[in-house]
């Protein structure tokens, strides 16, 4: 079910932009509405005693696995990115760090088919929802960092821009 209404949506998409545009205007309410449900869904497969019990494991996990998507984000990107856009790897690398919300649908057909445990599609759950609850301040952080890079980098072009002037008024002074 789920691939066949992704597949839709590549196919509409492939359509023409006045197409599209006209189909997005009546599908965007609908969307906004399943988002709801679809969120409102996965806090009711929260459960919250199996979060006290096992605070340490999905805590450390979620660190884990957000860490090791950024930081791998983080080195791809360096090499896959052209010069001038590589200072925006870390913003990149943080949009991409969280768990993604496909996780769901996996943990819970996988679920259904039996090959995985209670536990381990509550701890997929817990570990995917906490990973979500920490995309925005991943993502706030790269961009403080991004902007501070760029300011920093301003006022060094800045003070190198003006270093020949520098140079010039202390020959001048005879220094």
């Amino acid at each position: 079910m789920e691939l066949g209404c992704f597949l839709a949506g590549v196919a509409i998409s492939a359509q023409s932009a006045v197409g599209v545009d006209e189909i997005q205007k009546y599908v965007h309410p609908i969307k906004d509405y399943l988002s709801c449900i679809f969120f409102a869904s996965i806090g009711l497969h929260i459960f919250p005693k199996f979060l006290f019990y096992e605070v340490f494991i999905v805590v450390v996990l979620t660190m884990m696995v957000v860490a090791f998507k950024f930081l791998s984000g983080v080195i791809l990107l360096h090499f896959l990115l052209p010069q001038e856009l590589r200072s925006s790897k870390y913003v990149m690398s943080a949009g991409l760090a969280q768990v993604s919300e496909f996780a769901f649908v996996l943990g819970s057909r996988a679920r259904r088919l039996g090959l995985i445990s209670r536990e381990i599609y509550l701890l997929i759950l817990s570990l995917t929802t906490l990973s979500l609850l920490l995309a925005p301040l991943l993502w706030r952080i790269a961009v403080w960092h991004l902007k501070r890079r760029q300011s920093s980098n301003a006022v060094d072009s800045k003070s190198l821009s003006e270093m020949p002037l520098m140079i010039d008024q202390i020959e001048e002074d005879g220094v």
